[in-house]
């Protein structure tokens, strides 16, 4: 999927590059858009360790890929949306030994899709300003809710503010490609407290996203 993912960025730009150098037809009025998303994250915080002479050693989300859809309603200059992602990250443990010369510089341990996510974000958009040749820069604020769950364990619900940075593209009056970069925070974390090994604690968790889209003005 990361691979579709990188393939699909690369797609993205050389179509946008290209309808940026055509002329685009007069927008149409609509208000309304519809969005398909593809992109991937990554995480930081949500459990570490509490003896600082082991070294850094982390348990956190790892990288799942995320298909979102999405609706928004405004104009260029402001928009208001709702997002809806899913995707299953793995569970990864990481471990940077605190010891000599000689030992190893880290080590991490990945187990695929161990969990489901299911997230809801509602944001407002601005425009930041036009780039020459036509690409729109685009900031925006929300709020997020995740919906965490994985087998034999329940659902953990988080909450948390979201700031994004985006890239958009006019490839016809109607239709536009986006590249998205999201940071998200939340004050807890994935994990369950009982679901930790000894001489782990929760702390609150960091979401970096990487993503590309298209859009179609209604």
């Amino acid at each position: 999927m990361r691979v579709l993912l990188g393939s699909v960025l690369l797609g993205l730009l050389v179509v946008a590059r290209i309808a940026g150098a055509q002329a685009i037809p007069p927008a149409r009025a609509g208000a309304w858009r519809v969005s398909l998303t593809i992109g991937t994250s990554t995480f930081s915080g949500a459990a570490t360790s509490t003896d600082e002479s082991k070294g850094n050693l982390v348990f956190r989300p790892y990288r799942p890929t995320m298909l979102g859809v999405g609706l928004t309603y405004g104009r260029e200059r402001a928009r208001f949306g709702l997002f809806a992602k899913y995707g299953q990250p793995g569970l990864g443990f990481r471990g940077v030994p605190d010891a000599g010369e000689g030992s190893a510089a880290g080590l991490l341990i990945v187990v695929e899709n161990a969990f489901h996510l299911a997230s809801i974000t509602a944001s407002a958009g601005t425009r930041v300003a036009r780039l020459r040749g036509g690409p729109v820069l685009r900031s925006s604020l929300g709020v997020t809710v995740e919906h965490w769950s994985a087998p034999g364990t329940p659902i953990r619900t988080l909450l948390g503010p979201q700031a994004g940075l985006a890239l958009e593209f006019a490839l016809t009056g109607s239709l536009f490609a986006n590249i998205d970069g999201e940071l998200g925070f939340m004050p807890g974390s994935p994990f369950q407290a009982e679901d930790l090994p000894d001489g782990f604690r929760l702390r609150s968790t960091w979401r970096r996203t990487l993503q590309a889209g298209l859009s179609l003005r209604l």
